[in-house]
């Protein structure tokens, strides 16, 4: 362990490090709060001894020199930035960013009621952004190797994340690893020792760690590790890796939620699951377990949630939120029951084909929404808001914030132009060519 004023040394700006506070320990060692000339105040994680292989060194030094992936997506992992030794020992460690822990929240302060839990649509965000810096880390030809709740830190207000741990890190189905990852969230190969780690067991990873995000359960935790009386290593292995049966899968029940009031939360957490959720959920952990190549994709996610994220429409009764689908005439509300009528939407037309924005009094329309191969820089740009009317609060209308005008055109009525920065009244039947690619209409 290291001493507090105790100096180490930075290997590539080649300058003391000195040691301020431990900040926490795992199982490969520790962290501490240290600072340096170059590098001010940074989080230095120092490994055990029969942890700090010279593998291991090598492995973070290609890291450090390949750099963070590229893109927001990538600077959401937190990346090694140097490497740390001291002259009196064959231990060493690695530089890292800081963690805003009292903005940053771990799932489980989530589950412990320690940090509030994010809305509906927040944990949309919270999805969409995880599963896009996954993609990011795999398409740099690496995979992550121990994808779990405790490497996952995100805003429960506005959705951001941050991937911490990342020194396990490694070149896709090429680099060796010190951690296969963590049991609960291993995919059954690995378990059973018939594959190395690789982006297609990040997969089932992520997988997990998604469900849980929405469930706060695990998918395996049923009747079968219910009755298990001694939850010990074999019977880990049974349960993830030999025999492992979603506890939704309704075409095997063995393994179903117990009746006992514990499992109540996360039946009631499924219930309200839109569908097309459920049914990714019910791949990722039906064929997806034993087909690898069958597994959800970061893709696949992120294109989800970002459909989820858009058809939120929150009840008029208790201001909980629910998700809209196509064809449905009216819901009801997952928390009192009572019926919420269908809300109003505009539907859009692009390159990438059809999708609904349920209308809020606080929709925004993003750039992504017009253009769909539009780069990470500028998918986030607002090109539409709602606006209420301030001489008349009962009419609502679409504002436009791009830098060209609209043509709009109801009924009957003459075509007529809506210029940058005006706003056009919403009623059922408008159309709108936001652009000759991207056209739209509002339903009722």
């Amino acid at each position: 362990m290291l001493q507090i004023g105790q100096t180490v040394r930075a290997e590539i700006a080649n300058e003391l490090v000195t040691v301020l506070k431990k900040l926490g320990e795992g199982g490969q060692g520790a962290v501490y709060l240290v600072e340096s000339k170059s590098y001010g105040r940074k989080a230095l994680k120092w490994y055990n001894l029969n942890q700090s292989t010279p593998y291991q060194k090598k492995s973070i030094m290609e890291l450090i020199q390949h750099g963070i992936p590229d893109g927001e997506a990538g600077r959401r992992f937190i990346w090694p930035i140097e490497l740390v030794t001291s002259n009196s020992s064959n231990q060493f460690g690695y530089l890292m960013d800081l963690i805003d822990t009292s903005r940053f929240a771990e799932l489980g302060e989530v589950w412990s009621r320690i940090k509030p839990a994010p809305s509906m649509r927040t944990m949309c965000v919270i999805s969409k952004r995880a599963a896009e810096s996954y993609r990011s880390l795999h398409l740099d030809g690496f995979c992550y190797r121990d994808i779990s709740k405790g490497n996952m830190m995100f805003d429960t207000q506005n959705g951001d994340v941050l991937i911490c741990d990342n020194d396990n890190v490694g070149v896709n189905l090429q680099s060796e690893s010190q951690v296969w990852g963590t049991l609960e969230y291993m995919a059954p190969e690995l378990i059973l020792e018939k594959a190395p780690p690789s982006t297609r067991t990040d997969l089932h990873s992520l997988a997990v760690l998604l469900f849980q995000l929405w469930v706060w359960h695990h998918p395996f935790h049923g009747q079968m590790e219910y009755r298990i009386r001694s939850w010990d290593l074999p019977a880990k292995k049974q349960i993830y890796g030999e025999d492992p049966v979603f506890i939704f899968d309704l075409n095997d029940r063995r393994n179903e939620l117990p009746n006992d009031p514990e499992y109540v939360t996360p039946q009631r957490r499924w219930d309200c699951l839109p569908l097309n959720l459920k049914e990714m959920f019910t791949r990722a952990f039906t064929v997806g377990l034993h087909s690898p190549n069958q597994r959800v994709t970061e893709g696949e996610w992120k294109r989800l949630f970002a459909e989820l994220e858009d058809c939120i429409v929150s009840c008029p009764h208790d201001r909980a939120e629910n998700f809209w689908y196509e064809g449905a005439v009216s819901l009801h509300c997952w928390y009192c029951t009572r019926e919420i009528s269908s809300p109003p939407k505009l539907l859009i037309h692009n390159s990438a084909g059809r999708k609904f924005i349920v209308l809020n009094n606080d929709t925004i329309v993003l750039n992504h929404h017009f253009n769909p191969s539009a780069d990470p820089g500028s998918a986030e740009q607002l090109v539409a808001k709602i606006v209420q009317n301030p001489n008349n609060p009962g009419v609502w209308g679409l504002r436009n914030l791009t830098d060209r005008p609209w043509i709009a055109e109801h009924g009957q009525e003459a075509p007529k132009e809506v210029p940058p920065q005006k706003a056009i009244p919403l009623v059922a039947g408008l159309k709108i060519e936001f652009s000759p690619s991207v056209k739209g209409e509002i339903y009722a």
